[in-house]
């Protein structure tokens, strides 16, 4: 299975990307931009949080299964009342997180999708993508 494309940001779109090392440490760098991300898409506070924290959970989870020394890099689109997140790193064997994203958005739609490559020896690892999406009421 070939790794999925990104989307394509639209004129209008906010668009944020970023690269960190793959740490705990790191993580409040995600919430904080998830959280500016989501109100450049029109969410209120309440939906701005529920993204922060399913984000969280989801780049938690994705970082106990990173390969040491590696980064993460992130796009965030924030869309007329969407929000698109894609986080990429390379990861070792085991389950690909995604289900942790329903739990923390109960006002918000959302998609989840992960994509994990066949191991690559130069990376030390599989490459992994993570796609979500979250979407206000309407």
């Amino acid at each position: 299975m070939a790794m999925p494309e990104p989307e394509v940001a639209a004129p209008g779109d906010t668009v944020v990307t970023v690269r960190i090392p793959a740490a705990a440490e790191r993580l409040p760098t995600l919430r904080a931009l998830a959280v500016a991300t989501a109100a450049a898409a029109g969410f209120g506070a309440r939906e701005s949080g529920e993204v922060r924290d399913a984000l969280g959970r989801v780049a938690e989870a994705l970082l106990a299964r990173t390969v040491p020394g590696s980064a993460v890099d992130g796009t965030l689109t924030g869309r007329g009342g969407t929000v698109l997140v894609r986080l990429q790193t390379v990861t070792r064997a085991g389950p690909i997180p995604r289900t942790a994203v329903g739990a923390a958005t109960p006002s918000l739609t959302h998609r989840a999708a992960a994509f994990r490559a066949p191991f690559d020896g130069t990376a030390g690892g599989h490459p992994t993508v993570v796609d979500l999406c979250w979407a206000g009421p309407e």
